[in-house]
């Protein structure tokens, strides 16, 4: 049964990669039947001011504070006792964010776990910059926390802007208000890369829509620098040249002057890779082995696992898990957003670019690879064109949109309460 499972998957994996690839060469200009080269639907480009903009970075920074406020009473009120408001920052240092906090403070050659520097596993951009921080701000979390803060109004104006710009305003609002009340979003203000790497991501993918290569292979450097998954904006951006070119439209010599301007490009789309060197690099610092990280891996009992198997293991775990409050507030969840996103995915295969569905797709699937998958809703957090599907398919459906921000409120709500008691919400 579980080889007809694992067939099963792959073929559909397989089937699903094709007809994307499929889809963006027919948007890329070769002459392809049906579904393959329809055109997007029709939607008027909107200009976003400054004034917004700022707006929505004040927002979202507020937004951040209220959160933590909030957490701080929904704690202390939950769990009966009194605790000090200087004590704030210290309720979110909990799981990674500990070693992160660790990291800050002692360095990856400091930070030693029984004589292995089994944290190399974490990338560096988050801990340097907190670590900047805190020259000014002398309490690692708190440092840690307003760098969340900051990168994650940054990242929502990125977001607002790349989906304002070709969707309209409304749908940006929707996008961002989907985003925000995500059961797992709350990680987002935590001593975590989640805000950075959101930022990150968001702004690369920005500057691929527009064009702008520089900007965005900067951005990418540093997405590569946060997580290991954000070289993948090497694909986003190859794909968008391509849609945007359209070589396969040209004919005799034509075409080959936009191919050869399209290799021209490669070597910038491909900088991304400097920030996985830069990892490599730090993982040969510290311990003369630019691999080490996957020796570090094994204590995590991390790696890759396809995608079925590791999805029968989160099914086997979230039915009889010995623990029920563990398999309700980890495994069970895991379990559901595996289809919710790839239906997601599948109901956008023709309204979006494909450079945001091709990235959501190698993003989902990167992420539902791992042998041993705990973090998978704080993972997904990330995948910013999933919440753009979203917004994209309530469009019209005003009383499902707010009823669904409602549940995932209150979702976020119980969930970043067990996450402060140490439940196995990481």
């Amino acid at each position: 049964m579980e080889t007809v499972w694992n067939v099963g998957a792959t073929g559909l994996f397989l089937f699903a990669a094709v007809y994307l690839a499929l889809r963006w060469l027919g948007m890329s200009g070769i002459s392809l039947p049906g579904p393959f080269s329809d055109p997007l639907p029709e939607r008027e480009e909107t200009f976003v001011t400054h004034d917004t903009l700022y707006t929505v970075f004040f927002t979202a920074v507020i937004f951040r504070v209220a959160v933590a406020a909030g957490s701080f009473l929904l704690y202390g009120i939950l769990s009966g006792g009194t605790i000090d408001v200087w004590e704030l920052p210290s309720l979110w240092v909990r799981w990674d964010g500990t070693h992160y906090v660790k990291l800050v403070e002692l360095g990856y050659g400091g930070y030693v776990e029984n004589g292995q520097n089994l944290f190399l596993v974490f990338f560096p951009l988050y801990v340097w910059i907190v670590r900047a921080v805190r020259l000014l701000i002398p309490n690692t979390a708190l440092a840690g926390m307003l760098v969340s803060f900051l990168c994650f109004g940054g990242g929502s104006v990125y977001l607002y802007a790349l989906t304002a710009g070709e969707y309209g305003e409304r749908k940006a609002r929707r996008t961002l208000a989907l985003l925000w009340a995500f059961p797992f979003s709350f990680f987002f203000g935590g001593i975590m890369t989640e805000s950075l790497f959101f930022l990150t991501t968001t702004a690369g993918l920005y500057h691929i829509r527009k064009h702008q290569w520089r900007r965005a292979s900067i951005w990418g450097i540093a997405a590569a620098l946060t997580r290991m998954q954000g070289v993948i904006l090497i694909g986003a951006a190859i794909a968008e040249l391509v849609n945007w070119k359209k070589p396969f439209s040209k004919q005799g010599t034509e075409r080959w002057k936009v191919l050869a301007e399209i290799l021209r490009k490669l070597p910038l789309l491909c900088t991304p890779v400097l920030g996985s060197l830069g990892y490599l690099a730090l993982n040969y610092h510290v311990t003369g082995d630019p691999f080490a990280f996957l020796t570090m891996q094994k204590h995590w009992s991390q790696g890759f696992m396809w995608f079925p198997k590791v999805l029968t293991y989160l099914w086997r775990n979230a039915l009889s898990w010995y623990n029920p409050v563990v398999r309700w507030e980890l495994w069970v969840p895991e379990v559901i957003l595996f289809p919710l996103f790839a239906w997601l995915l599948w109901k956008s295969r023709k309204k979006h670019r494909s450079m945001f569905v091709l990235y959501a797709f190698v993003y989902f699937t990167l992420n539902y690879c791992l042998s041993w998958l705990l973090s998978a809703g704080r993972y997904l957090s990330c995948g910013v064109p999933f919440f753009l599907f979203g917004a994209e398919e309530l469009e019209g459906h005003p009383k499902w949109t707010a009823a669904l921000i409602v549940v995932m409120g209150f979702l976020q709500c119980v969930l970043l309460y067990r996450y402060f008691c140490w439940g196995q919400v990481m």
